[in-house]
């Protein structure tokens, strides 16, 4: 079981004894916790402290100094519970040379097992990272601000620029976004008390930022050659490479309790899964342990060199341990596949999709079909009801309604009819044959089954427009899922 791992800038920390503060009011706030009570074992050593309670809750400190000024601190805590888990919660804030102002802060938890019985469930997010945002200590993080309330867009300049830096990976340096899509003005698929409390559980792992409208999208969907989210849909963009997850309501997500589900899972494991620039409690420790021996090299004992080796041995092993737990995750993500590898897998059969969900809509087309010739073909029972429950449960994709009103407004005009349109499908897999009297488009070799388009330049009126239209419907083979 992967651990929980996140990290982020949070406002500087002046002093040692600030952050110390925060860590001892979260253990306080701690139900059962006893490690901070006066009969725990004590070892406090200059830049080192270790606690022990009677119960075995352990608290472990550490810090690094550079001419008397710290450069970063860490904690490790475990706490066994009566179950045979132990719950290890580390975190190391750290001086980020970049911005004076701020400091690094990363976390990482772990459910471990004492007892082979032990039922280990996936760690959660600490509290102490609640605690932090709620007291306004999160950082800058390039253009949004790490905090747990979402960022309502308005309908500006300024906001479609930091929408499109959204869309391209360029907004962010240390936590992914979740992008809001609406679907009318002021209109999601989620409400807003439910985007405010995915924003409040996702505080310090994502920022959520939610558009305005719908003319808002397409204005951005101009300014990003249609790779943004559209249509209400939530996209999960990451530092510097753009949208890597789109989640629309559909066959897997069906409502916005599934919807909200699939975001968060999502979330925390891609940032689990993103480059550390922090440090973790067994670099900070063995960073410690070299900065000792630099400066202390000529004052140790043969004794004293042991004990450091010893550290140095136990900081490898605990560094060996966590690699063989994700190589143990990993290999069981190839024997047992997650929830949503089906979809991904569709998609590997079936070729790139024209739009999003293109496989379900078509699928859904082809039950409706089905039942239809039901009683000609003597179709079973079962199977009637199986595909009744696929044709009512599964809604049409937002993207093919999408794609349908693209359609519509790029054939509004037509002395910008034959570039909309060119523009259009060139986002949908098309690209340019030909371009002489008419402009010719070819699906990409990925797209088996779609008919070449053929633009005239100069449309000559409305009713040419419409028609032309209908013709790219059926070619597209999308006039019969909109019925």
């Amino acid at each position: 079981m992967l651990p929980f791992a996140t990290e982020f800038p949070v406002k500087k920390f002046d002093t040692r004894a600030e952050f110390i503060a925060e860590i001892t009011a979260w253990l306080r706030g701690m139900e059962n916790s006893t490690v901070l009570s006066p009969t725990s074992e004590k070892d406090l050593d200059g830049e080192t402290a270790h606690l022990l309670s009677a119960s075995g809750e352990e608290l472990r400190l550490r810090q690094i100094s550079d001419e008397e000024k710290w450069s970063a601190i860490g904690f490790r805590h475990d706490f066994t519970d009566c179950c045979g888990r132990t719950w290890r919660t580390e975190g190391v804030l750290k001086y980020e040379s970049e911005n004076p102002d701020e400091n690094l802060i990363r976390f990482r938890t772990q459910c471990l097992a004492n007892t082979p019985e032990a039922h280990l469930t996936n760690p959660k997010k600490p509290y102490l990272i609640k605690s932090l945002i709620k007291d306004g200590r999160g950082g800058c993080d390039a253009e949004l601000i790490v905090n747990d309330q979402p960022l309502w867009l308005e309908d500006t300049e300024s906001a479609l620029n930091l929408a499109q830096s959204i869309t391209l990976g360029t907004a962010t340096k240390w936590l992914p976004v979740v992008y809001v899509s609406a679907v009318a003005k002021n209109q999601w698929l989620l409400s807003q008390n439910e985007i405010s409390k995915l924003a409040y559980d996702l505080g310090g792992i994502a920022h959520i930022v939610v558009e305005p409208d719908r003319s808002f999208s397409f204005r951005l969907r101009d300014k990003t050659s249609g790779n943004n989210v559209y249509g209400g849909s939530l996209g999960l963009s990451v530092p510097k490479r753009g949208f890597v997850g789109r989640y629309p309501l559909g066959w897997q997500t069906q409502n916005g309790r599934q919807l909200i589900a699939a975001v968060k899972a999502a979330s925390i494991q891609l940032r689990g899964q993103m480059p550390s620039l922090g440090w973790d409690w067994t670099e900070l420790q063995e960073r410690a342990l070299h900065a000792q021996r630099a400066r202390d090299k000529n004052r140790l004992t043969a004794e004293e060199e042991k004990k450091l080796d010893q550290e140095e041995i136990k900081i490898l092993n605990e560094k060996i341990d966590q690699l063989n737990l994700q190589i143990a995750e990993e290999r069981k993500k190839e024997s047992f596949p997650e929830e949503g590898d089906s979809e991904k897998n569709f998609k590997i059969l079936f070729g790139t999709e024209l739009y999003t969900g293109e496989i379900y809509d078509r699928l859904r087309y082809a039950a409706k079909i089905a039942l239809i010739v039901s009683d000609q073909q003597g179709l079973d029972q079962r199977s009637k009801a199986v595909l009744e429950n696929f044709r009512d449960r599964v809604s049409p994709s937002p993207a093919l309604n999408e794609l349908v009103e693209d359609l519509k407004r790029a054939t509004r005009d037509p002395n910008r009819a034959a570039s909309e349109l060119k523009s259009l499908l060139g986002r949908h897999g098309y690209q340019e044959k030909s371009n002489n009297k008419h402009i010719r488009l070819e699906a990409n070799d990925t797209q088996r089954g779609l008919d070449t388009i053929t633009i005239p330049k100069t449309p000559s009126d409305h009713r040419a427009l419409k028609n032309l239209r209908k013709q790219i419907e059926h070619s597209l083979g999308i006039d019969k899922l909109i019925k």
